[in-house]
């Protein structure tokens, strides 16, 4: 939800001002969402510039592409939860934080976009991990609590203000472990929804807006 040059929008205030409210809302699926259609808008001829939490998508790259993977040293975070008393239970550092560490490029890559883009179109089978979280580790487990593997195969609009964003992890299904089969042709809702955007749109209520969407 970060715009380039790392600003952030007034849009949100609103929703902070009940701070005991605003743990109600999917924020994950916003983020998410924004990210989606930034990616897709910097994809297009001339675009020089990228918002949304792009630290998740270079968690993404590392968590899966070997070549362009760092080595990693010790993390920086305790990644568990933290006991305070008897009573009481600080969560831990979210999952990312493994990356919190020193790395090394001994074995990959640090260079220019040229040469990643060469490494990813000649990359061979056995380069990529499609299952990179090991469910049985320790890291994985002390979010256990957290973990609904049932929505993270779910087909649902991801939606943010203006912006939704279908998800589809039926066309990643080896990510969950499964045999993936060959995935329908995308819905056209899909593209339709794609081209909403927040101009001209001032004062619109996008609950109502979207309000098909919520089933």
């Amino acid at each position: 939800m970060f715009l380039p040059l790392h600003l952030v929008s007034l849009l949100y205030l609103a929703k902070l001002e009940d701070i005991v409210a605003a743990r109600n809302y999917s924020w994950g699926s916003a983020v998410l969402a924004f990210l989606y259609r930034e990616l897709c808008n910097a994809s297009k001829k001339g675009k020089a510039a990228i918002g949304g939490a792009l630290q998740l998508v270079q968690i993404w790259a590392w968590s899966r592409i070997i070549p362009l993977c760092p080595g990693l040293g010790a993390p920086r975070v305790h990644m568990g939860p933290h006991q305070i008393d008897n009573n009481r239970v600080l969560p831990g550092a979210p999952y990312g934080a493994i990356w919190n560490c020193e790395h090394t490029f001994t074995r990959t890559v640090r260079t220019t976009v040229r040469v990643i883009r060469d490494i990813l179109d000649e990359m061979q089978y056995d380069q990529f991990i499609w299952q990179p979280y090991d469910m049985e580790s320790n890291v994985i487990m002390a979010y256990a609590g957290n973990f609904n593997p049932q929505l993270w195969r779910s087909i649902c609009p991801l939606i943010f203000y203006a912006i939704v964003e279908m998800h589809h992890p039926e066309r990643v299904l080896r990510q969950f472990g499964m045999m993936q089969n060959i995935p329908d042709q995308p819905d056209t809702r899909d593209m339709s929804l794609h081209k909403i955007t927040h101009s001209n749109r001032t004062g619109t209520d996008w609950v109502l807006q979207h309000i098909s969407l919520h089933h």
